[in-house]
C-alpha cells in the first residue's frame, strides 16, 4: 500500500463539501452564541447623612412636578448599555435591581441621538420610589449606548448603596467595561518617563 499523499487529501477536503460543512456549522455557532452587552456601573455620593451624636442634622430636598420631599442621603448611579454584539436588535429590554432598602427616586436618561429611544416601562418619581426598573432601547445596533442617570437614596443604617443588578429576558450575557477611575487608574499605573535615553515605565 502507497504511502498517502496528505496535500491532496487537504485540497480535496478544503474543496469539497466536508470543509464547507465545518465552516457552516462553525460560522452558525458564532452567529447563534449569546450576545455580548457591556456594562458600566459608577455610584457617586451626591448627598450623605453625617450620622454621629451631633444634634445637628441636615437633609436634601427634592423637588419636582412642585412636590418637595427630603431625604437623608442621594447617590448617583451612572449607567451605561453598550451593544458589543455583532446582531443588530430592532429593540432590547433590559432591567436595573436594587439592594434591600435602596430606592431609586429619579432617572435620566441618554440615547446616542434623536433616531434612538430609551422608554421607561416603570416609570419612578420621588414620590413613588422604586427598587426595580425597566427599560426598552429602541434601536439596539451594533455599538449602539445608552446612558442612565439613577438618583438612589439608601436606608439612614447603610453607607453605600448595595449594588446594581442587570438583567434582560433577551439571549444576551453581560460583560463588564472599566468605570472611568479605572480607565485613569490604569493610565497612571503604566505611565511613562523618559531620562536622556532611557524610557522608564512605571507599572
Amino acid at each position: 500500500m502507497g504511502e498517502i499523499n496528505w496535500v491532496l487529501v487537504i485540497v480535496a477536503l478544503v474543496g469539497g463539501g466536508a470543509m464547507g460543512a465545518v465552516i457552516n456549522t462553525i460560522v452558525s455557532a458564532y452567529r447563534s452564541r449569546l450576545q455580548p452587552v457591556g456594562r458600566r456601573i459608577e455610584l457617586l455620593p451626591v448627598f450623605r447623612h453625617a450620622g454621629g451624636t451631633s444634634s445637628l442634622s441636615a437633609e436634601i430636598a427634592i423637588t419636582h412636578d412642585g412636590s418637595t420631599r427630603t431625604f437623608k442621603n442621594l447617590f448617583l448611579a451612572d449607567v451605561q448599555v453598550v451593544n458589543r454584539g455583532n446582531k443588530d436588535l430592532e429593540q432590547f429590554e433590559s432591567g436595573a435591581t436594587l439592594g434591600d432598602g435602596d430606592r431609586c427616586i429619579y432617572v435620566e436618561t441618554s440615547p446616542p441621538d434623536r433616531y434612538h429611544q430609551a422608554l421607561q416601562i416603570s416609570p419612578v418619581t420621588p414620590q413613588v420610589p422604586l427598587q426595580e426598573l425597566d427599560f426598552r432601547l429602541r434601536p439596539f445596533n451594533r455599538g449602539d449606548s445608552y446612558s442612565f442617570k439613577m438618583y438612589i437614596v439608601i436606608p439612614e443604617n447603610q453607607e453605600e448603596p448595595q449594588g446594581i443588578a442587570l438583567g434582560s429576558p433577551s439571549p444576551i450575557r453581560f460583560v463588564d467595561m472599566p468605570t472611568v477611575g479605572e480607565i485613569l487608574a490604569r493610565a497612571a499605573s503604566e505611565a511613562a518617563v523618559s531620562v536622556g535615553p532611557l524610557r522608564i515605565v512605571l507599572r
